[in-house]
């Protein structure tokens, strides 16, 4: 007998999170997001450190979160947008404003987190892509912490959740 019931399903899913700093080289270019870590996948994978890539046809809950940092005096800007197969979706960005530094050794810190759901195909691929009013403005991971014990935090975290299948 095979079991039944909302357990036994096996939906495609992707969970994935990146370990370093992402700092722009230039505040007039666009920089994909990267990702070097994955904690599950099943039917989504990471292809060329930025790819997000699906297997199964179907409509896609995208969710990230990004730890954020401003080391500069002055207040500056992240833009966050999505690229399907490459190309720009319209009506993707977002704006996240960063308040100054705390002091020279405490940037201001904040997390980026927005969902995004599109249809894919099998072979389509996603990427987040992103970038900065000011190179001192960037994407920025912490090591695990003491006193109290605490876990690292991931620059990154995205996940890829499937919806359904596409409408006809």
């Amino acid at each position: 007998m095979v079991g039944t019931g909302g357990k036994y399903l096996s939906l495609p899913f992707g969970a994935f999170y990146d370990t370093t700093d992402q700092i722009a080289g230039s505040t007039t270019t666009a920089y994909p997001i990267t990702l070097n870590s994955i904690s599950f996948e099943n039917g989504v994978t990471i292809e060329n450190s930025s790819q997000i890539t699906f297997a199964n046809e179907g409509v896609y809950n995208i969710q990230f979160s990004l730890q954020l940092a401003n080391t500069d005096n002055a207040t500056q800007d992240i833009d966050v947008w999505f690229r399907k197969n490459g190309v720009d979706i319209a009506n993707s960005n977002s704006r996240f404003g960063l308040a100054p530094r705390k002091s020279a050794l405490d940037p201001y810190h904040v997390i980026a987190s927005l969902n995004f759901v599109d249809s894919f195909m099998p072979n389509d691929y996603l990427q987040l892509y992103w970038c900065t009013s000011n190179v001192l403005a960037y994407i920025e991971h912490y090591a695990a912490g003491t006193t109290p014990t605490r876990p690292a935090i991931p620059s990154v975290i995205l996940t890829a959740t499937f919806v359904s299948s596409v409408p006809e």
